[in-house]
């Protein structure tokens, strides 16, 4: 095989890393690498066609992590990875939110010098200018009378184009009529308009770094043969591929790597720990008549509320609509119906901490993940979600909602206690679909830290991290518009 050399390799086609690959070869006169562990996405309808979203993690293009059996909770669960081109921005609901500027003061904080709000505002600006991001219709009666139901119950309506508070408004979504903008569809189309320095090399899965002598990161092992960068390795594959490569590699906590028998290269300690979600949960009500559904979203609108009222930003997001989220209240045994209503919420800025391990060397293996929710020494995960129960009951017995209404089938009428609550919640709670945080970025000098605010791996020359894995703490919405803006502010660290 003729030795394939790049300057940059890119290892992941997905949110961070396709946009990484197109504005570095803009940029720069480097030749650039991008690895994608999937096929191409052109010409695959399941993948492009928004309305087909639930079927790309469970065909052939995914995959799914189980995660460990927690303590008095939902082990039914795992985590989706679509390997196709776009990676999670092909199968995401292309739901597009950004983060409260106190999302980043809270990044620097936590030693992500350079990440405050000033900075990264422009990375946002860059991506809005390319992605086409349109506001979801809310035209049903179905959809209305929620609106409705939000206003009496004291929320104003807020448009999500701008910084916002508290309140219910329409989706904001990365997409254009029924067909997803993901990174591939406005990163890497046509492709006969990409920069003649960027090679896209599909079906290409990743298996270890290659270290030199000198141990500076030289390259990647993949299923074609070593794969060389003259300056350096990116890894983009999230926050939980990222990790996974890394260990792999001799990267990591040394005990662990020690167990599998792979020699350790550099103790890094941080690699897989401080595992961040935005964990779920939903309340679902029968309804008295039959509903009309959109070919396209049926969810109505999102509202934002704070829980803990001292709290500097809405610490629940609550999406709702004329369809029953059932992926978790069925097999549990809660009861279903022909058509119904939803209030699906997540805890915002969880600070239950999980990890993910190696559970074997073989790059084939999946990790062990564990989310470890409602793990947080002071239970404030649990009160929001409790709460966030209470509100989509109040929203629900308003006037508005008389007549549409019938019995309440998750967690049932019975279920009113804090304690009855929280078993709930513990049975059938879910992912947020939203892993961040393995990787964490910060001072060098916190032993907790994976990158510095370059993005550069501690100890490690000639490799950075650019995806969800870097996130030193939470951001408070879906996290798809920031793994992009992760990925465009790696060009402009890399290419000053």
């Amino acid at each position: 095989m003729e030795r394939q050399e790049f300057d940059y390799v890119i290892v992941g086609g997905g949110g961070s890393g396709a946009v990484l690959a197109r504005t570095l070869a803009e940029r720069t006169t480097a030749t650039v690498a991008l690895l994608e562990i999937g096929p191409d996405d052109a010409d695959r309808d399941e993948v492009l066609d928004f309305r087909r979203y639930r079927e790309v993690p469970a065909g052939p293009l995914g995959t799914r992590i189980p995660i460990v059996p927690p303590l008095r909770g939902n082990g039914r669960f795992g985590y989706p990875i679509s390997r196709v081109l776009g990676g999670s921005t092909s199968q995401n609901t292309c739901i597009w939110f950004r983060p409260p500027e106190s999302d980043f003061d809270d990044w620097a904080a936590a030693g992500a010098k350079g990440w405050g709000p000033d900075a990264i505002t422009p990375h946002f600006d860059a991506l809005e200018s390319r992605i086409h991001v349109e506001t979801e219709a809310a035209d049903l009666d179905s959809h209305r009378v929620l609106f409705d139901a939000a206003h009496e119950a004291g929320l104003q309506r807020i448009d999500f184009s701008r910084p916002f508070d508290a309140g219910i408004g329409q989706y904001r979504m990365s997409k254009s009529g029924p067909y997803r903008q993901s990174t591939s569809v406005v990163f890497l189309r046509p492709a006969s308009a990409l920069p003649e320095n960027l090679a896209i090399l599909t079906e290409t899965a990743v298996e270890r770094l290659l270290v030199d002598d000198g141990g500076k990161v030289s390259g990647v092992a993949t299923n074609r043969g070593a794969i060389h960068a003259r300056c350096e390795v990116v890894l983009c594959a999230g926050a939980l591929e990222t990790p996974k490569l890394l260990m792999l590699s001799g990267i990591g906590p040394a005990d662990e790597l020690a167990a599998f028998g792979i020699p350790v290269r550099q103790n890094l300690p941080g690699v897989g720990r401080h595992l961040l979600d935005h964990p779920a949960a939903c309340v679902n009500f029968a309804a008295t008549r039959a509903l009309a559904r959109d070919d396209v979203w049926n969810y109505a609108g999102v509202l934002f509320e704070r829980i803990e009222k001292s709290a500097p930003w809405p610490d629940i997001e609550v999406q709702l609509g004329p369809e029953l989220f059932e992926q978790q209240t069925r097999p549990a045994g809660y009861p279903s119906s022909a058509y119904g209503f939803t209030a699906y919420f997540t805890v915002n800025r969880a600070r239950s901490e999980g990890r993910v391990t190696l559970a074997s060397p073989d790059p084939r293996h999946h990790l062990s993940v564990d989310p470890a929710y409602f793990s947080d020494p002071d239970a404030c995960d649990m009160r929001i979600m409790i709460g966030g129960v209470r509100a989509a009951r109040r929203l629900f017995a308003t006037a508005a909602m008389k007549g549409w209404i019938g019995a309440e089938l998750a967690p049932g009428a019975s279920c009113a206690s804090d304690a009855g609550i929280e078993d709930f919640i513990r049975e059938t709670a879910t992912t947020g679909y939203h892993p961040a945080g393995t990787c964490r970025m910060g001072d060098p000098a916190d032993p907790r830290s994976v990158v510095d605010p370059e993005l550069r791996v501690i100890g490690v020359p000639g490799l950075r991290v650019a995806d969800a894995s870097v996130m030193p703490t939470m951001v408070s919405v879906n996290i798809a518009p920031t793994c992009m803006m992760i990925g465009h502010r790696a060009t402009a660290l890399i290419a000053r």
